[in-house]
């Protein structure tokens, strides 16, 4: 019979300034303890456990007996598996090929319904066995690494954690028996096997050229400061001597839109502003136009251009000597009333100040008064271009540029630089089961996130660890546009596929209103988010007038699309769930719907699909079968990151052939695997482009035929 391991390590863990490293990469990191069961019949054994690193023995065991039990076993379990594996890889043992992850069991089983999937908050729900030591927490608060627990009490914790994992595991393999959940046993397979990718690329790490990431730093600090000022210039100018902090949402709501708050709570009762029991945002008031307009005007005031003048009352100096009554002055100064203690104070002008740009619905309200957030923002620049104000176009497009460049450096280079000291290389994170839809993520940093083209310059620091070695990416072609066109069976996509159009060319002609010959390919990587803008609901209601007629005709042009959106609605309000060609499902208990024609949970109804079946499915696939190839060819390459439909390789001097042929066999040739897998044949040829360079951003694309 087979027989499972099920196992947890306890890990030391360094706190350091930009958080917690339980990293196995981190030479200051060490195991303190292993512990296991074998399940055989399904019987759980007794438990087992080695200690490595202690106070109380700081000796490290021969894990004799773990060795062998590794070895006698043909798949080992652990919640959050990447994690144990990666540690347990980077000590030196040997794991079994089959590997099982209870988290990511727990997460396809939720079918989309988020979830906590921590172990301990997945044994309370399944009510299995839960002991563990109070101790154990009061510790942690404490900055008590399990190194220096008592013994006793880290054996307690982790045998206890074993057992929960074990019981998990039996609950999850009985639920896959039932006859409804029996389709998900593809997904589970596909999930289980990209654990054993994402441990390699996290611990191949990602070789980083600190020159130039410094460079880049001081570049981005130049631009910011530039910024700054700029904008320092245009509140002085629409603002008069106000003081402003655009850091405040209150001050940000000034400047936009040239009103402030009169009363905080009438605000927040008149746009109904806070949370339900539940702790759920509570949803804006339906208004009409013209009620909206009455509620701004009620809630808040027009804001006044100002002109600074010397207080005289404290001469300029904030504050003021009082005298006691036997005539001495007070020791301490106080503040003057008459100025707030600024020394100057504030006469308006009778001008309206600020950019006087107009909220459009309760949607745009805050707590602060309205909203000036990335998606806000956007849309107010092109309100800002219809009425032809040039100074909040400016304003809003350079704080765009500043949040931008603000982000990179917290996210990215400050991240990347303290994260490479410690071994020399990058050693990002990759989730499984943060998104909803199978789509990895990332953390430190969020690589996801990164901007794609040739003009991030971060991606330039991105550099081979091999002496003449280069980095490569090779990326899927139109991938979730294929995928729309596989599900919906729409006869134009279909035909741009089968003709070699590029509908991503065609998108930004239209939106840059330039011929497709000239279209760049920095304009190309813009335009994709229009292009797939429809697919997942998305009509641009915000964008000018030229944009918007081409997400009206969209439709018109893929009728069969449209016809699969609303079949997928309609199951939805049927069965209360959506079904993809892996197997993978979706709930939505709660979709109903209202009484404009509009269904709940639309957008993502029509989102799931596509993007799940495309980067949650099938460039997954493809990240297992690279992995089997360049193992099965000894490739000494190493695959470093996949971003969204893309896989990145270290390329060792003189495998440039062999990683080309391994990638186009891995992502452009798997109908038969697809098929294998997930009874389902592919209508529409998949295609990759691959480019390869000195580093991540300075890349030409390569022939592949």
């Amino acid at each position: 019979m087979t027989k499972i391991f099920v196992g947890d390590l306890e890990t030391t863990v360094q706190f350091l300034d930009h958080g917690k490293d339980n990293s196995p990469k981190n030479p200051k990191n060490k195991i303190v303890s292993a512990h296991w069961r074998i399940i055989e019949d399904g019987v759980i054994g007794p438990p087992k456990r080695a200690i490595f690193f202690h106070n109380e023995k700081d000796v490290p065991d021969t894990p004799d007996e773990l060795k062998k039990d590794l070895n006698e076993c043909s798949v080992s379990t652990w919640h959050n598996a990447k994690f144990d594996v990666s540690w347990m890889l980077e000590a030196g043992f040997s794991i079994p090929k089959q590997v099982y992850c209870t988290m990511v069991g727990e997460y396809i089983l939720a079918r989309g319904q988020r979830q906590e999937l921590s172990l301990k908050a997945t044994a309370e729900r399944r009510d299995v066995t839960r002991k563990k030591s109070d101790l154990v927490d009061e510790l942690f608060k404490k900055g008590t690494g399990f190194e220096a627990m008592p013994l006793d009490t880290v054996i307690e914790y982790a045998d206890a954690d074993v057992l929960s994992c074990a019981e998990i595991y039996l609950a999850q393999q009985k639920d896959l028996e039932k006859e409804s959940n029996k389709g998900l046993q593809p997904i589970y397979d596909l999930m289980n096997e990209m654990l054993l990718f994402l441990v390699e690329i996290e611990r191949n790490g990602i070789a980083i050229d600190t020159e130039t990431l410094h460079k880049v730093r001081d570049e981005y600090l130049a631009e910011k400061k530039e910024i700054e000022q700029r904008l320092e210039d245009i509140v002085l100018d629409v603002m008069g001597d106000t003081p402003v902090n655009l850091n405040s949402g209150i001050d940000m709501t000034k400047v936009v839109y040239s009103r402030t708050v009169l009363n905080r709570d009438y605000h927040k009762n008149a746009f109904n502003i806070g949370v339900n029991a539940r702790g759920k945002p509570l949803p804006p008031p339906r208004m009409s136009p013209a009620q909206f307009t009455n509620t701004v005007r009620k809630s808040t005031r027009k804001v006044m251009k100002t002109v600074a003048h010397h207080c005289e009352h404290c001469k300029g100096t904030g504050k003021v000597q009082k005298i006691k009554v036997n005539g001495e002055p007070y020791k301490n100064l106080s503040k003057c009333t008459h100025c707030d203690g600024k020394g100057y104070t504030l006469t308006k002008t009778g001008q309206v100040a600020g950019l006087k740009l107009v909220p459009t619905t309760p949607m745009d309200a805050s707590i602060n008064g309205f909203k000036t957030d990335k998606v806000t923002i956007k849309k107010l620049i092109s309100q800002a271009e219809q009425k032809e104000n040039l100074v909040a176009v400016e304003f809003l497009t350079k704080i765009s540029r500043l949040n931008a460049i603000s982000t990179y450096l917290d996210s990215f280079i400050k991240n990347i630089d303290q994260s490479t000291r410690k071994t020399g290389l990058l050693h990002a994170q990759f989730n499984q089961c943060i998104t909803r839809t199978g789509r990895l993520s990332s953390s430190n940093p969020n690589f996801q996130n990164i901007p794609k083209g040739s003009k991030f310059p971060v991606r330039k620091a991105v550099r081979s660890r091999f002496e003449g070695g280069t980095i490569l990416e090779a990326d899927f072609i139109s991938l979730e546009h294929r995928v729309a066109g596989e599900l919906s069976r729409d006869e134009q996509i279909i035909e741009d596929i089968q003709t070699g159009k590029d509908v991503h060319k065609q998108t930004a002609s239209i939106i840059n209103q330039c011929p497709v010959e000239d279209v760049t390919k920095d304009m190309r990587q813009a335009a994709k988010a229009y292009t797939f803008a429809p697919l997942y609901g998305g009509m641009g209601a915000n964008e000018p007038p030229h944009v918007q007629a081409y997400f009206k005709e969209y439709f018109n042009i893929y009728r069969g699309l449209a016809d699969w959106h609303k079949e997928l609605m309609n199951g939805v309000l049927r069965d209360g769930l959506v079904k993809i060609p892996s197997g993978r499902e979706f709930y939505f208990p709660n979709a109903k719907r209202l009484r404009n024609g509009r269904v709940t949970n639309a957008t993502a109804i029509v989102n799931y699909p596509c993007q799940s079946f495309a980067t949650g499915d099938l460039v997954v696939l493809s990240c297992i079968r690279a992995l089997r190839r360049f193992k099965a060819t000894q490739l000494k390459s190493k695959f470093i990151l996949t971003v969204h439909d893309s896989i990145v390789v270290d390329v060792y001097p003189g495998e440039q052939s062999k990683v080309v042929e391994g990638l186009k066999w891995a992502m452009a040739e798997m109908q038969e695997e697809v098929l294998e897998r997930f009874n389902y044949a592919l209508l529409l040829p998949l295609d990759i482009e691959v480019n390869i360079g000195p580093n991540w951003m300075e890349q030409n694309e390569i022939s592949i035929d």
